[in-house]
């Protein structure tokens, strides 16, 4: 009788085993359910007009090379209810408003120093919850040769005017940095604290995976590279174009009173999320919406795969345990082949987004470019 019924008994433990171990891996791993393919969609209308564009004083760089660099923006209404944007080049260290209207995106002459000296920040991200606006530099590596740029290290705050929608600035001032700024490098520390951005941040640490053009002895490294910003709930939400590791980019967040404590003694409370976003995808701009964000995503820092092309998806905002990876809903695939470049436009890399609409059926964006004069706004309609 034991002979006859052992076998079974153990085939009985054994299946058991096997569904508590089945059962504690997807506890440990989401499971990553296949998306169907997101529509491709056109833009609605653009390239915007936008007069005749932003005004920089010449330098080393020309006017037209200066144009062609927006890569962040941060946009509210003011008093009269006009929609004005805080635009960020990835050129020099200043900042300019835009208003939006009517298929138009209209420059402001007025300067915003964002930092003194002649350092570039490589402003890469901007964001505002309506009582500040926050920009953020790349804190990478120059493309070029992989030399450190201490200057990209920065994460600044300029409290918002909520009558003129622009940041405050000292009484009788025209020029110069706004009142009640801040200005902290301290986000460069608590990525080296973050197990899964700490071996990406360090000196002369190269985008990608390839060696530099300028440099082509030295290796790719993946080095962090900062492109997009939200703010929400009082965090502030870090998205990186690189590293983007087994097809997962990161999003990095923190509390933001703590991130601009001077004395840094208040704990960021800092968390890394993996989104898987698509092959070679990594994080070009993001901003905050009523369930969560909306995310630019595009080709990450590796040459060989700028043909990654560009999305939207959106994430609830829930982070998940150490190592797992989170799937964010790709909303469209954005098809810009009908997209004519202008006499002044180099080429198109959509690097910035805001939302001008939100319904319960559709997102309207406005997205923008680093490659073309004054953004080449184009609007799109993402259905949700």
């Amino acid at each position: 009788m034991h002979t006859t019924h052992f076998p079974l008994r153990l085939l009985q433990l054994t299946l058991l085993a096997c569904a508590l171990a089945l059962s504690a891996g997807a506890g440990a791993q989401p499971a990553q359910s296949a998306q169907p393919a997101p529509p491709a969609i056109q833009p609605d209308s653009g390239p915007w007009r936008s007069g005749n564009g932003f005004a920089f004083a010449l330098g080393k760089k020309d006017l037209k090379h200066t144009r062609q660099s927006v890569s962040g923006m941060a946009c509210n209404l003011d008093a009269q209810h006009q929609r004005i944007c805080l635009m960020a080049f990835d050129e020099g260290a200043q900042a300019r408003y835009a208003y939006v209207a009517d298929q138009t995106l209209i420059p402001d002459a007025q300067p915003v120093a964002l930092r003194a000296g002649s350092g570039e920040i490589d402003a890469e991200g901007a964001a505002t919850d309506g009582r500040y606006f926050y920009v953020t530099g790349s804190h990478s590596a120059k493309r070029g040769d992989c030399a450190s740029n201490p200057d990209s290290r920065h994460v600044l705050r300029l409290r918002l005017d909520p009558a003129t929608g622009r940041a405050v600035r000292p009484a009788g001032s025209t020029q110069g940095a706004p009142a009640d700024y801040a200005d902290s490098g301290r986000l460069w520390s608590i990525m080296q604290a973050q197990p899964a951005l700490a071996p990406y941040v360090g000196e002369r640490k190269c985008l990608g995976s390839e060696p530099p053009d300028e440099a082509p002895r030295l290796a790719g490294q993946q080095g962090v590279n900062i492109e997009g910003l939200a703010v929400q709930g009082g965090r502030l939400y870090f998205g990186f174009r690189g590293p983007v590791l087994q097809d997962t980019a990161l999003v990095l967040a923190v509390d933001a009173d703590a991130l601009f404590d001077a004395q840094a003694a208040r704990d960021p409370k800092a968390t890394v999320t993996r989104l898987a976003l698509g092959r070679h995808r990594g994080i070009r701009d993001m901003v905050a919406v009523k369930t969560g964000f909306l995310l630019l995503a595009g080709p990450d820092d590796s040459r060989a795969n700028q043909d990654a092309g560009w999305a939207v998806a959106w994430w609830d905002g829930k982070t998940a345990a150490a190592g797992s990876v989170v799937q964010p809903r790709v909303l469209a695939a954005l098809d810009l082949s009908g997209v004519n470049l202008r006499k002044c436009d180099k080429e198109l890399k959509p690097e910035a987004m805001t939302v001008l609409e939100e319904t319960p059926a559709a997102y309207k964006l406005l997205v923008l470019s680093d490659g073309l004069c004054d953004g080449g706004p184009l609007a799109f309609t993402v259905a949700r």
